[in-house]
């Protein structure tokens, strides 16, 4: 008997379909509106441009927290999945980058579970500091398509191991203040702890990474 091959479709993010039946182009529309025009008229290309809009910053703080290329794409693309089934439900309550990397930080836990890849770090109290400045150049530098701030690939490689050995709430504050630029108060509602908290995490793993590196001979 002849074998017949089977074709599987695997869903991925939606691209764009043709041309959007708006009169405001897609590119000045807000989240909010590109969302609601996907679910009143399941407009692919809108969806499409919130995914453009967004796709650096949410794949850049997943690689960042999972330091795996491969997973951090896969877990990228079901975050947009998942913004994608759950469309109908945001509000513009909270802004879209906070609701959308809630759900990415929640789909990196749970690979961290399954992977079997939870920190459990032992962090001793460091002094308060004001090295978010230079820290911030660092992490710049753990971006795969950055080359702009460090050109050392052993001290990329340092960073990199160094921001893994943080635990995840530090590295989670880290990366969405030192990298993302985002405002504390932001932070505090996509980790859903005080912002207090969230600034102590912030200069835990400030100085933690910083005496890492100094062990090292690299700062």
């Amino acid at each position: 008997m002849a074998k017949r091959k089977i074709s599987v479709a695997t869903e991925r993010v939606p691209r764009t379909t043709g041309k959007p039946d708006t009169a405001k182009p897609l590119v000045e529309c807000t989240d909010y509106d590109l969302l609601k025009l996907f679910v009143k008229s399941k407009d692919h290309a809108a969806f499409e441009t919130l995914v453009n809009r967004h796709r650096r910053q949410v794949y850049n703080f997943v690689f960042k927290m999972c330091g795996k290329a491969e997973a951090a794409e896969d877990i990228f693309q079901e975050t947009f999945l998942r913004v994608l089934k759950n469309a109908h439900t945001y509000t513009p309550r909270a802004k879209f980058t906070t609701w959308c990397l809630q759900i990415a930080r929640n789909l990196t836990l749970d690979y961290f579970k399954r992977e079997g890849l939870r920190q459990h770090a032992s962090i001793d109290a460091g002094t308060p500091g004001n090295e978010e400045h230079s820290m911030a150049s660092l992490l710049q530098g753990i971006d795969p398509e950055s080359h702009e701030i460090i050109q050392n690939a052993e001290l990329i490689a340092e960073v990199r191991k160094g921001l893994q050995s943080l635990p995840e709430n530090q590295r989670e504050a880290l990366v969405l203040r030192m990298y993302e630029d985002m405002p504390y108060a932001e932070i505090s509602e996509i980790l859903n702890s005080p912002e207090g908290t969230v600034k102590y995490w912030v200069h835990e793993a400030v100085n933690t990474l910083a005496r890492y590196l100094e062990r090292r001979g690299l700062k």
